[in-house]
């Protein structure tokens, strides 16, 4: 099979040709550009699809991009990384472009939605966990925002309208800091990226003796989570404790999935994991202390195994749903 998936980033669209496999064949990139608004975005998309077109056809097409989105009607809300996006039929806007012929399936679905089914087909999910094949699987990417997906009895959970999984959503302290979202509280504001940087931030701004003073010349707005996973890695006690947090928070996510989805596996992606061990052992250390009893020895947590080309193998995966008919 030729199927092409395409990643729509903030920064960057990563467009690739794979098999149904998840083997890549061509890979083409782009900056977004999104300033330039949503025509010159989906012209690029467009322009990369034609591109990577094989002279022996095509078999399906998926495109991912930020939420909040509706997969079903193919229509993208207001994503915060990309300005001028309201209310915008991508799906439609795409096809009447690209004039593919009918009998090429096109889909459109939420990128960390993607994520999870590319890891679920060709990743860390494509493995057996306590000897069996995974059917139940939960997703969380860890980064400048959180975002999610699950996999339930081998098929993408889509909820309603397209929309379910926003699992960096959750809120786990009722009066936290605001979120993105306009809601107080969510995963997303205590253990993204921004959130860990905010709270090194802190650190330094407290004149707290650390190594993250040193770097960033004593200013606290520029402190961000590299530099605090960088100082921990190096031993710094203020940022050993940073990490110990941001663990414990990602870890209480994770035990709501456990607790919501009873999964197999919990997969975890995202540029925070780069921390390794420093991210891992407090996150499995607050599951093992929180989760019920009963769900113990169930289910393992592992890091994502499929790297920066995630996105895009995760709408091949989509398209490859859409040509199976699920």
């Amino acid at each position: 099979m030729n199927i092409i998936g395409i990643d729509l980033g903030g920064t960057k669209i990563l467009g690739i040709l794979a098999d149904e496999h998840g083997a890549v064949r061509k890979r083409v990139r782009k900056a977004t550009e999104g300033q330039k608004g949503p025509d010159h975005v989906i012209g690029c998309m467009v322009e990369m699809i034609q591109e990577l077109i094989p002279p022996e056809g095509l078999d399906g097409i998926g495109v991912g991009v930020p939420g909040p989105m509706d997969s079903v009607k193919g229509i993208v809300y207001e994503p915060p990384n990309l300005p001028g996006w309201k209310d915008v039929p991508l799906r439609d806007l795409m096809l009447a472009r690209l004039k593919l012929p009918k009998e090429v399936p096109f889909t459109i679905v939420n990128d960390a939605n993607a994520a999870a089914l590319a890891e679920f087909q060709f990743g860390a999910g494509s493995h057996r966990v306590l000897g069996r094949p995974i059917r139940n699987m939960v997703y969380l990417t860890i980064s400048t925002g959180i975002g999610g997906g699950v996999i339930a009895d081998g098929s993408l959970l889509l909820g309603t309208a397209g929309m379910a999984g926003e699992l960096g959503h959750m809120v786990i302290d009722l009066f936290g800091p605001r979120c993105n979202c306009g809601n107080r509280g969510c995963l997303e504001s205590l253990a993204s990226g921004p959130a860990l940087a905010r709270e090194g931030a802190v650190v330094v701004a407290a004149r707290r003796e650390t190594s993250m003073s040193d770097t960033v010349g004593g200013d606290p707005a520029k402190v961000t989570a590299q530099i605090v996973e960088e100082a921990a890695k190096a031993g710094d006690p203020e940022a050993l404790k940073l990490m110990e947090r941001e663990g414990l928070m990602v870890g209480v996510g994770v035990v709501n999935c456990v607790h919501a989805f009873d999964p197999q596996l919990v997969v975890l992606g995202g540029g925070l994991t780069n921390a390794g061990d420093l991210l891992f052992d407090p996150v499995r250390a607050t599951v093992a202390e929180r989760v019920m009893p009963a769900y113990r020895g169930t289910f393992e947590i592992v890091p994502a195994a499929l790297g920066n080309d995630v996105g895009a193998l995760g709408a091949v995966a989509a398209a490859l749903e859409k040509i199976r008919g699920r």
